[in-house]
C-alpha cells in the first residue's frame, strides 16, 4: 500500500498559502456571479475543486493549510471545498493513463491501486455486525477468501483484491492480476457501490495508478 501512502502525502500537500498570496489572494471574489469555478494544485498539477458542506480528509484545515481559489480572479475561497470527484489523480503515471485513450494498452495481467471515500468528505459510519466479505466482495462475481496484506483480501477470477483502512474516511484497494484495467475498474466500482448502499453514503472511487 506504499503508493497510497504517497498519495495521501501528496494530497495533504495541496497548494497552501498560509502567509502570502502567491497562489490565492485575500479579498472577495471579483467575478459575477461570484465563485464561478474553483481550482487548487497537487503535485504540480492544477486540479478542479468544488464547494462543499464539509472539507474532505485531504483539504481539512486540521491536516494543513490547503487553499482553493477562483479560477478567474484568484481570490482565496473562504468556505469548505473538496477536489472535484472525477478529476484524475495528481500523479504523472495516473495522468498519463488518462491520455491513453485511442492507444492500445499493454497486454497481460495488470495491477492497480484505488481509494474509496465518501463524496461528502465524512468518515464512513460504523456497521456493527457486517463482515468484510459481505461489504466488499462483489455480489455479481464468484469470490473466495485469500491471504494477503490488508484488512480483507479475496480472489475473483485471476485478480487478488486487498482492502485496507489507510486513513480516516478512506478505504484503499489493491488489485493484482486483473485481466485488464477495465476489469479492475469494474471490480472496484461494484465494491464502492456496495459500500455506499450499506452505509447510505455516496461512494467515490479513484484509480491512483495502474
Amino acid at each position: 500500500m506504499r503508493p497510497l501512502r504517497r498519495l495521501f502525502k501528496t494530497l495533504r500537500n495541496t497548494h497552501d498559502a498560509p502567509g502570502d498570496e502567491t497562489f490565492a489572494k485575500s479579498g472577495p471574489c471579483e467575478r459575477c456571479p461570484r465563485w464561478p469555478a474553483l481550482e487548487t494544485t497537487a503535485n504540480g498539477y492544477t486540479t478542479r475543486a468544488v464547494s462543499s458542506s464539509h472539507h474532505s480528509i485531504m483539504t481539512s484545515p486540521e491536516f494543513g493549510t490547503s487553499a482553493a481559489r477562483c479560477t478567474g480572479c484568484h481570490a482565496r475561497y473562504p468556505a469548505p471545498w473538496v477536489v472535484k470527484g472525477n478529476e484524475p489523480m495528481p500523479y504523472d503515471d495516473a495522468r498519463d493513463a488518462t491520455e491513453l485513450t485511442g492507444q492500445e494498452r499493454p497486454h497481460g495481467l495488470v495491477e492497480a491501486e484505488y481509494t474509496i471515500s465518501t463524496s461528502s468528505g465524512n468518515d464512513w459510519p460504523a456497521l456493527p455486525g457486517v463482515d468484510y466479505a459481505t461489504l466488499f466482495q462483489p455480489r455479481s462475481r464468484a469470490c473466495e477468501p485469500a491471504e494477503a496484506e490488508g484488512d480483507h483480501s479475496f480472489r475473483t477470477g485471476t485478480a487478488l483484491i486487498s482492502v485496507s483502512w489507510e486513513l480516516a474516511g478512506t478505504w484503499a484497494v489493491s488489485v493484482e492480476g486483473a485481466a485488464s484495467l477495465e476489469s479492475a475498474d469494474l471490480i472496484v466500482e461494484e465494491m464502492a457501490r456496495q459500500l455506499g448502499e450499506a452505509t447510505g453514503e455516496t461512494a467515490l472511487h479513484y484509480r491512483v495508478n495502474g
